[in-house]
This record gives C-alpha cells, sequence and structure tokens, in this order.
C-alpha cells in the first residue's frame, strides 16, 4: 500500500470526510519541507492515518484533550516541532478547542521521523 492508497481508504471507508482527503497531501508536503525528510507509507504510514484522523476530530470538534504525562514531557522536548505540530492542525481547528494533546501525538511521531535529528 503508498500513502496514496491509505490516504484513500481513510475517505472511502468514511473515516474522514472529502476536506480532509483533499488537504492531506498539502500537509504531508508541509511536513516533509520542515522536516527534510520523503514521507512513504513504510516510514509514515501510521503517521498518515493518525494525522488524517485527527484533523477529521478537530474539524467536528471531537479532538482529543488528554495525552499521558510522558507524551507531553515527549513533545515539549522540542518546542520547535509541537510548535509546527500545532501549526498544521490549526487550520482545521474550526471550534477553537484546545489542540495541546492532538498536537503531542503528532509531534511524537514527528520525532520519531527525524530520528533524534537537528530540524
Amino acid at each position: 500500500m503508498s500513502l496514496n492508497e491509505r490516504i484513500e481508504l481513510l475517505y472511502e471507508t468514511g473515516q474522514v470526510d472529502r476536506d480532509i482527503f483533499e488537504q492531506t497531501p498539502v500537509v504531508l508536503r508541509t511536513v516533509e519541507a520542515f522536516l527534510g525528510v520523503q514521507l512513504e507509507e513504510e516510514n509514515a504510514g501510521s503517521f498518515t492515518s493518525h494525522l488524517m484522523k485527527a484533523m477529521q476530530r478537530m474539524k467536528t470538534n471531537q479532538a482529543v484533550q488528554s495525552c499521558s504525562a510522558a507524551l507531553e514531557q515527549q513533545a515539549a522536548s522540542d518546542s520547535r516541532i509541537y510548535a509546527f505540530s500545532r501549526g498544521i492542525l490549526a487550520p482545521f481547528n474550526a471550534h477553537e478547542t484546545n489542540v495541546d494533546a492532538e498536537a503531542a501525538f503528532i509531534a511524537s511521531y514527528l520525532l520519531t521521523l527525524t530520528d533524534g535529528e537537528e530540524v
């Protein structure tokens, strides 16, 4: 399965709406540019699924509101990545809810993708 196939599958199975389906490639390109990493199914499949579902939850006012202290601490360990995570989620926060937990999950994936490299 490719990332494009994953994106299509999440849309076709009704897990995300058309807007999220259409915006995901743009967001992924933004992530690639920020990290300097080529996203592929092997390194970003789970990230892409989580990102799409997070954007959908935020859009429908169902954002995750809490996460573990360990995850919060990991996200806070790199303020640039955490701020970037909040930034890529911001356009989907139509209800202006707290996005800290969703951003922490996204930051965790991004930190894994960078594998400790300076961004």
